[in-house]
């Protein structure tokens, strides 16, 4: 017998194909393998590189949400849609490859959506997120037939999902969950692997076609297989390293954002402050001052809450552009909040130039700035103080500017003022009164004094009653309206103070007629601040209706100079002339009104300041000028009042005059509500 035949082209084409085939596998999942992993770690960064962007524009409207906890589906969505979180977070992740966002409490709680039905969801037991919230982030690559995102529902697309920690401090305090679009890229992917295995199969037919006769042509067909291993390498490291130049560049956009005001473009508070630091140093080691300017807008408030958030955003910037012109080149010019701006004026010779620029930074504002077809006209109040002589470091030439800038307020705004030490004392006892005043009502620490208005013909005929403020303080004792009034008016609380003096007037009122103590009408005293708002005339109707109380029967006081600073004043007092109501101009003949503006008032009374009737009997020029004010009022049918009645020598003066009715300490001292019911009320 023949020994059996070594077929070696049969063994050597059965091995070649294992071979090839083994090596063509394991090289196709390993390509596979690691272009997911790396698609998978790129994607993760720039997830948390998002979400860094999404925590820094919008984690303070989210963080009350998170924190607070215990929230229904139903008030976290009424949340969502009051801050606009859905519109703002679309916008801000527009242009990118993230389509949908997720923020959760530590309960694992859906605080937020940008797929609505799921805010509320209890995902606590997810494993992601559990990772998140012990600080470590995770994510998985996903393929979905549906999918709800910012721009709406998705079909067939492949995800990366990313639970990333959110941390305060230290502390994870929240966990944000990001959705990338990865499609693209893990379609590619696959066409690639496709493309690959096609080669292979290709190739080993070829080789057990031919077996022997080609295995010398094996080694180039390995070669350009190996060619084209490499070329696809290249190609994902290509790819990567332009994923990591886009990173690179949202972090330095990134960076921009956490020192610079987004809405101005300015320096913000941190930048300010490390500038400053330096700055100070700087100053210390070459021996010179520097000087810090705190600008604050007057009235800012008051275009924001009649014209929107809109008009105030883009005055703003105009007030940062014409802010910046003025300064000199190297000069820092930062927005700390929202209408309060920081210069900082690092020069050899600050302490003369420090006042020059802040009259030329007042100037900048004089010009009226027109918005939307309206022209604004603009003042700020500007605080100086000086490194070292006011404060050794940043935080203490803070305080001490803005103590100078309130002194600057209250001497009449639109001026500069130098820091002293005694502000420091002023700005002090104002936010501690400011503070309790805050707290007033909640403490039931205000009450209403009322003061009797008399016929002046028997002196003893009730024209009317005035209601007044009074605060008593568990803190700070009784606190004089003179004191407190003025700081409610330039922090705006006056106007929730104002409203709830109408309120109790009004229902006072109609509590005395079920009484039996029948009084004509009730006045109240009204601010600026108040006859500014778009919404007065419907507060004042809103009063009314709640009480019960006639229109006729209220009488709303409002001075002379709130008259003439107001700039809708006439609009509004033809408001509140159609709604009914009674109109007074009290303090009459202090605020330079024209006869002209007067006669086009809708009004029913004129009061007669009382410094003009402490005159009577002394100072002819003031009875001239009651006897001028109670002529005017007759021929314009108006009655009159006079305030600060005193003496029985100025009501005979008074009655003599014609003057209609009086109020003073000599008829009766505004009292409070059991006093004033036991001194009137005579069933």
């Amino acid at each position: 017998m023949h020994a059996p035949r070594f077929r070696l082209t049969r063994y050597f084409s059965l091995v070649s194909l294992l071979v090839v085939a083994a090596v063509g596998g394991l090289l196709t999942w390993q390509v596979q393998e690691r272009a997911e992993a790396e698609l998978l770690h790129m994607a993760e960064r720039r997830n948390e590189a998002m979400a860094a962007v999404f925590v820094n524009a919008l984690w303070a409207e989210f963080a009350p949400a998170v924190r607070a906890g215990g929230r229904s589906a139903e008030s976290l969505r009424a949340l969502a849609l009051t801050g606009d979180w859905q519109g703002r977070s679309t916008r801000l992740m527009a242009g990118s490859e993230i389509i949908k966002v997720k923020v959760f409490d530590l309960h694992g709680i859906t605080v937020f959506s940008s797929d609505p039905q799921q805010i509320g969801e209890d995902k606590r037991g997810n494993e992601g997120f559990r990772a998140a919230r012990a600080g470590r982030a995770t994510s998985t690559l996903t393929h979905r037939d549906r999918f709800d995102a910012f721009e709406g529902t998705r079909s067939d697309i492949d995800v990366i999902g990313s639970y990333v920690p959110v941390f305060e401090q230290g502390a994870v305090v929240g966990v944000l969950e990001t959705y990338q679009d990865v499609t693209g890229f893990v379609k590619r992917l696959r066409a690639t692997t496709r493309s690959l295995l096609l080669g292979l199969a290709a190739a080993m037919g070829f080789l057990y076609a031919l077996q022997l006769l080609f295995v010398r042509r094996a080694q180039s067909i390995l070669d350009e297989q190996g060619s084209q291993l490499r070329a696809s390498y290249g190609e994902l490291e290509r790819r990567v390293a332009e994923r990591t130049a886009e990173l690179e560049q949202a972090r330095g956009r990134l960076d921009h954002l956490a020192h610079h005001d987004p809405l101005t473009g300015l320096a913000n508070r941190l930048l300010c402050s490390d500038h400053l630091r330096r700055a100070c140093a700087k100053a210390e080691r070459q021996q010179h001052q520097l000087a810090l300017l705190y600008i604050d807008l007057d009235r800012f408030k008051e275009i924001n809450d009649t014209l929107g958030h809109a008009v105030g955003d883009e005055l703003l910037k105009e007030v940062a552009r014409r802010l910046n012109r003025s300064l000199r080149r190297g000069d820092l010019l930062a927005r700390i909040g929202g209408d309060e701006f920081v210069c900082v004026l690092d020069c050899d010779d600050a302490v003369i130039e420090a006042p020059q620029l802040a009259q030329r930074l007042i100037e900048a504002l004089v010009e009226p700035i027109d918005l939307g077809g309206q022209t604004h006209q603009m003042s700020a109040s500007i605080g100086i103080s000086y490194y070292p002589a006011d404060g050794s470091n940043g935080d203490a030439l803070f305080h001490a500017a803005d103590a100078a800038m309130y002194a600057a307020k209250a001497q009449g705004r639109n001026r500069y003022q130098f820091y002293r030490p005694e502000l420091t004392a002023v700005a002090m006892d104002r936010a501690r009164l400011l503070r309790s005043l805050r707290s007033a009502r909640v403490h039931d620490e205000l009450s209403l004094h009322y003061q009797m208005k008399l016929r002046c013909a028997d002196g003893r005929t009730p024209a009317g009653v005035e209601a007044l403020l009074r605060w008593h303080s568990a803190e700070l004792g009784t606190v004089s309206p003179a004191r407190f009034i003025g700081v409610a008016e330039e922090s705006g609380l006056i106007v929730e103070l104002g409203a709830w003096v109408l309120e109790q007037a009004c229902v006072q009122l109609v509590r005395w007629d079920r009484e039996g103590l029948q009084l004509p009408h009730v006045s109240v005293n009204v601010s600026v601040r108040q006859l500014e708002r778009s919404d007065f005339v419907e507060r004042v109707r809103g009063a009314l209706q709640g009480s019960g109380l006639a229109p006729q029967r209220l009488e709303l006081e409002i001075t002379e100079s709130v008259i003439m600073k107001a700039d809708n004043a006439l609009e509004a007092l033809a408001a509140l002339d159609r709604l009914g109501v009674r109109l007074s101009v009290d303090d009459f003949g202090t605020g330079y009104s024209s006869l002209a503006y007067l006669k086009r008032m809708p009004i029913e009374t004129l009061k007669i300041d009382r410094s003009f009737v402490a005159g009577i009997g002394a100072q002819l020029g003031d009875e001239a000028i009651i006897r001028a004010v109670i002529a005017l009022a007759r021929s314009l049918g108006l009655e009159t009042v006079a305030e600060g009645v005193e003496t029985e020598s100025q009501l005979a003066f008074l009655r003599a005059e014609g003057c209609d009715q009086a109020q003073g300490f000599l008829l009766s001292r505004p009292l409070p509500l059991p006093a004033f019911q036991a001194q009137w009320h005579h069933p």
